[in-house]
Formats: structure tokens, C-alpha cells, sequence
């Protein structure tokens, strides 16, 4: 309660100084040259009813004041990289993978931890968890204070937030603006086809990628397609979802219409190409400055407007009450970061403590490999089949020379 007294206080500062201005308009008007000296900048109407004027981003120094005693920033001589975040007493923080890396995905050399105090570590790789983006790093430490990532809260669209760090004050504040969602495609079924509608309950193959199982399944264009697996196909968003709900290396079967010809197709599911099914870039993303090298195909992340760099993330994101909700890990837009859940940071810091990640993705990978051996032994079959034919054909050529002559 405290902690939002004090932002309506700062609030009701805002808004109070509108009163006053009322009664201004009141009194005789001042000189000209008195006017002039009086029209600050502070005075215009953005500045004073901004989310981050300096009274309202002071009203969230209680509600951060936990998290940032938890907080690091990583540095290269001096220069920030990334943000991080204690996870075990024994000296393990995580951070944004890429952030320490260059481009060509080698890690940067001479990096440290400084922490609120303003002591530098060396710090030390090692671990990864590549989906998420994330990097388990370690300093020689004992008895660090830990992030408290609190799953018991909810968080909805509109609620506020702010941006955590080192400093009593927030980088950033904003509010949620979609709630936590996969970005990951890569283990969704894919197809390889474009389409478009065709009349009612039916939709058109326009285009079929080579080398897709569409392609490989026989698909050309124009094919009609009018059920999945037995159900109708009612639009085109409707079958992208159904083949999306699949998982790569699953047979689906397709009826088809091809000219007058109504026919079964059988398509064996791939894994979803990165960026396939995604738009370009949108050049409006970076109007307002910098945007992070990897900010897709998370696993979890919800998703907010507040405006960060690049080498701002990889801190925690705070309720007004000083929940930590998640941790910054992507700027993906102009007004539009990513941070992932602190149910899902929870879950894979659990074993931080014996300098590994946990890895909930290793079930699905694996059901994944046998969905796919599944998939390879029926191509072998297939193969032995179709040689077996072969050689009865070639076989059966010489007889038929014979009885011609």
C-alpha cells in the first residue's frame, strides 16, 4: 500500500498543477518578456503527463529496491553489455546469451559482473539455453543475494511495470501488452504450401516450396484441398493452425481435388524452417534506435511496450507492489520488448547450483528423434520396396525382348 500511495501522490502532483494553471488565467497578463523566460521545456504537455517523468519514475524506487540489491550489470572495460540477475548464493547469475557473444558467436573476452556496490568479478560461461536466449554465468562468490521471482502473480494487459536494474531507479517503465506466449515454430508441423480460399469449405494450393514435404507429398498447384485428417477445411488461418497444432515428422492425410479428381494424400510433417511463415521486417521497428540480434522464437515471453537498448536487458521486470514478474530479454521493436516469465526463469535456474540449466525441451526432443526414426524407417521400407521392383522390372525386360522376336 505504501508503494502506491506514493505513486498517487506523484500522480496527484501531476495533475495538480493543472489547477493552478486555472487560476493563473485568472490574474492580468504578464509581459512579454516575462512569459518568455518562464516557458520551460518541463512545461509541455508530454513532459508532464509522461510514464517517465522524474517524480514518477522516483515513485518506483520502493518497489524495485529488492530486486536491484539482486541485480548486475555486465560489463566489458567499463562498458555495459547486459544486464543479469543472481540465481544461487554460490555465484551463478544468468544474462542474455547473445549479448555476450559477437556475431559470429564467439564469446566476448574480459567481461565482468558489477554489482550494486560497485564491485567488478570476472565472470565465467558456462552454460547456455539456447531457445530462451539465456546464459548461465558464474563469478567466485559466496553468499550472493538471490532474485526472488515471484509466480504466484498474474499479470494482464495494462498492468504497469518497470524496468529494474543496478541504480534505486527504473531504466523504463511501460505496461504489459500481450500476455506470455510461445514464439517458437520450430516444433510445430510444417507443410510447405501457400494458399488461398476456394469458395466455401475448400481452400487452393498457389505455391509449394521445393524440397518440403508438401513437395514431397505430391502437392501441385492448384490442388484443392478439402479436409485434414477427415475434418472439412473451412479457411486458410484455420488449416495453418491445424498443421501448426502437428508435430514435425507426423503423417497427415489430405483430400485433395486435382482437376475432376478427388484423391487421398498422405504428407509426412517437417520442422518449421526459421523465419519461415514470418513477415519481413518491419523498417518502422527501428525508427526509435537499436534492436536486440535475437529477439524471436522464445518458448515463453510475454510481451510489453516499455522503450529499452539492447544492452539494457537481461534485468527483471517489477509489479508496482515489487513483484518480479519475469526478466527483460529482447527489444524486438519500436515500442515492443519481450521478457520471459519468472515461472519459466524459475524452472530453468532450479539446478543453477550444479552450473547447469534445466532443460524441460529435452522430453520434447526426444519424442521429436522418435517421431522422426519412426518416419526414417518407413522411408527404408519404402526404399527396399521400391528397389525390389526395380530389379523385377529389370527382370522382366529381357523376357519381354524375347517374345518380341
Amino acid at each position: 500500500m505504501k508503494i502506491q500511495g506514493s505513486l498517487l501522490v506523484v500522480l496527484a502532483g501531476v495533475v495538480l498543477p493543472l489547477a493552478a494553471e486555472e487560476k493563473a488565467a485568472e490574474k492580468p497578463a504578464e509581459k512579454p518578456a516575462e512569459k518568455k523566460a518562464e516557458a520551460a521545456p518541463e512545461n509541455r504537455a508530454q513532459d508532464k503527463f509522461s510514464r517517465e517523468t522524474p517524480d514518477l519514475m522516483k515513485g518506483w524506487e520502493p518497489a524495485l529496491e529488492e530486486a536491484r540489491r539482486a541485480t548486475v550489470r555486465i560489463v566489458k572495460e567499463g562498458k555495459q553489455v547486459a544486464l543479469g540477475c543472481a540465481v544461487h548464493e554460490g555465484g551463478y547469475l544468468v544474462t542474455k546469451w547473445s549479448e555476450l557473444h559477437d556475431k559470429k558467436g564467439a564469446a566476448i573476452e574480459g567481461l565482468e559482473a558489477q554489482f550494486p556496490e560497485g564491485l567488478r568479478m570476472p565472470v565465467k560461461i558456462v552454460d547456455s539455453h539456447r531457445s530462451f536466449d539465456l546464459a548461465l554465468i558464474k563469478v567466485e562468490a559466496r553468499g550472493l543475494r538471490t532474485m526472488k521471482w515471484d509466480t504466484s502473480v498474474g499479470v494482464e494487459p495494462g498492468t504497469f511495470l518497470a524496468a529494474g536494474a543496478t541504480e534505486r531507479l527504473p531504466i523504463a517503465s511501460g505496461v504489459v501488452s500481450v500476455l506470455p506466449r510461445s514464439l517458437d515454430g520450430s516444433h510445430k508441423g510444417f507443410l510447405g504450401v501457400n494458399l488461398d480460399a476456394a469458395g466455401e469449405g475448400a481452400i487452393k494450393v498457389v505455391g509449394v516450396t521445393p524440397d518440403t514435404p508438401a513437395a514431397k507429398a505430391g502437392l501441385v498447384l492448384d490442388d484443392v484441398i478439402k479436409s485434414v485428417n477427415g475434418e472439412p477445411v473451412r479457411s486458410v488461418s484455420e488449416f495453418i493452425q491445424t498443421i501448426a497444432a502437428n508435430r514435425p515428422y507426423q503423417t497427415i492425410k489430405l483430400t485433395i481435388v486435382r482437376g475432376m479428381e478427388e484423391k487421398e494424400v498422405a504428407a509426412v510433417l517437417g520442422r518449421r524452417p526459421p523465419g519461415a511463415g514470418q513477415l519481413a521486417e518491419d523498417a518502422r521497428n527501428t525508427m526509435g534506435g537499436s534492436v536486440s540480434r535475437n529477439r524471436s522464437g522464445y518458448p515463453g515471453a510475454l510481451q510489453h511496450d516499455m522503450f529499452l537498448e539492447p544492452n539494457e536487458v537481461g534485468g527483471p521486470v517489477v509489479d508496482l507492489k515489487g513483484h518480479v514478474v519475469g526478466m527483460n530479454i529482447a527489444r524486438s521493436g519500436r515500442i515492443e520488448c519481450f521478457a520471459i516469465p519468472s515461472a519459466a526463469i524459475e524452472r530453468l535456474v532450479s539446478t543453477a547450483g550444479e552450473g547447469k540449466f534445466f532443460h524441460p525441451e529435452l522430453d520434447a526432443l526426444m519424442e521429436e528423434r522418435k517421431g522422426a526414426e519412426a518416419a526414417a524407417e518407413r522411408l527404408k521400407k519404402d526404399i527396399e520396396e521400391l528397389s525390389q521392383r526395380i530389379k523385377e522390372a529389370e527382370g522382366d525386360a529381357p523376357k519381354a525382348e524375347e517374345e518380341k522376336k
